[in-house]
């Protein structure tokens, strides 16, 4: 195969197959079919794959710079020692409703080879688009009635929370904004709520400043405790007991997130 060469509608015979030169480059591949063959020790540079099969393709010590796949199907695919960005993998909105399964069956062997190699960017790549599949995966099953609409909503819900809020836990800066935010909003709302009926250095004012807000709302759900901010009516002090023991599931999502992201 020489560079700029376009190979289509060719089907490899099982069993394994290596370039004479071991590798392969500037070479454009499709409709190409590799199913159940064996790619050991090639490197391919710059090349591109459009609708190829790799059902049941094993990877052995393969390597992927600057190359691009569409809409190909790894189905059953294994990879050892393979070095291949998951970036540069596009299917198409259909595999999202017809074939979900195919982008899980991917991502999940790319996960197993990543943390074998020790390649934590492309691990953790990976591990969101594999996340991302199995949610597309919730419209077959609710298809096929293996779940209820309750628990594909719910599961649709979380993960696209999740996602959004902290990146599949990748994401602690985006996570840490959106505490930030969580919480001035629980300052605004307390200053609405209960500014008259909380306590300044034992003296009851009118009502607090929304300064005084964010210092007695942060207080509470940063668990440091009141300082010279205190509740005095029966509904402030329901409602700050409350804002405490949410602040304390938030905070341990918060702390899990980062352990997830570093200490992998």
């Amino acid at each position: 195969m020489s560079p700029d060469q376009t190979v289509t509608n060719l089907v490899f015979l099982p069993g394994a197959w290596k370039p004479p030169a071991g590798t392969v480059r500037k070479v454009m591949f499709r409709n190409v079919a590799f199913s159940r063959s064996t790619l050991s020790r090639i490197t391919f540079t710059d090349c591109a794959f459009e609708d190829c099969l790799f059902l049941g393709t094993k990877f052995t010590e393969v390597e992927f710079h600057g190359c691009t796949f569409l809409n190909c199907n790894f189905w059953k695919a294994r990879f050892k020692q393979v070095y291949l960005d998951p970036g540069c993998i596009t299917l198409e909105h259909r595999f999202k409703i017809e074939a979900a399964n195919a982008g899980i069956s991917l991502f999940q062997a790319l996960l197993s080879n990543f943390a074998d190699e020790r390649q934590d960017k492309f691990f953790m790549a990976t591990d969101m688009c594999f996340r991302r599949w199995k949610r597309y995966q919730l419209y077959h099953d609710l298809r096929r009635k293996h779940l209820r609409p309750c628990q594909v909503c719910w599961r649709w819900i979380s993960s696209i929370t999740y996602e959004g809020l902290a990146g599949f836990g990748y994401r602690p800066l985006r996570f840490f904004c959106a505490t930030l935010l969580l919480f001035f909003a629980v300052s605004y709302l307390n200053y609405q709520v209960i500014g008259n009926a909380v306590q300044i250095g034992g003296v009851e004012g009118s009502h607090v400043s929304f300064v005084d807000a964010v210092f007695y709302t942060f207080s509470i759900l940063t668990v440091l405790g009141f300082s010279t901010v205190v509740p005095v009516t029966v509904a402030a002090k329901l409602l700050t007991v409350l804002e405490a023991l949410a602040s304390i599931g938030w905070l341990g999502i918060f702390t899990a997130v980062l352990v997830k992201r570093f200490l992998r």
